[in-house]
């Protein structure tokens, strides 16, 4: 198949134009010559996904949609990412914890925001924060086992 029998890739022309259809004869029943409406598109596409399931249970090939093709997440990237943008939470961000990165990023402008003001809590969330930072170093190794158990491989229905 070519770019220009197939799909929306050079087929500027056809967009206007009333989708292609065929009308075959005896398909249901060879005795009983019925006429019925066949979708040239929809064969296609079915004969398509029919191509990328197969491919799929191949063992080297993968679907486009699976989230392996993405790759592992590794350790290594989880602590150059707590490095640089650990007061971001980059780390847990990456790993896929976005709910306590989100809490572990909003205490840096709480923090702040009660430094300015001049309270007592203003030490106690900046402790707090610098403490979590700190105890993300320990915990990203559990953090990234954690993470690569809940992947889950992406099946064609």
């Amino acid at each position: 198949m070519t770019a220009r029998s197939f799909g929306r890739k050079g087929m500027a022309d056809a967009v206007a134009a009333a989708p292609s259809r065929r009308i075959a004869f005896g398909v249901r029943n060879p005795d009983h010559f019925e006429a019925m409406e066949i979708d040239e598109a929809a064969l296609r596409r079915a004969a398509f996904l029919a191509g990328e399931r197969a491919r799929a249970q191949q063992p080297g090939g993968a679907p486009v949609s699976d989230p392996s093709l993405v790759g592992e997440k590794s350790v290594a990237t989880a602590y150059l990412l707590w490095f640089f943008l650990g007061i971001f939470s980059g780390h847990r961000f990456y790993l896929g914890y976005s709910t306590s990165g989100a809490i572990q990023v909003a205490l840096l402008p709480i923090s702040w925001t009660l430094i300015v003001s001049g309270t007592l809590a203003a030490f106690l969330t900046m402790a707090a924060s610098v403490v979590w930072l700190l105890a993300d170093a320990f915990l990203i190794p559990g953090l990234h086992s954690r993470a690569h158990s809940r992947i889950r491989p992406a099946v064609f229905a």
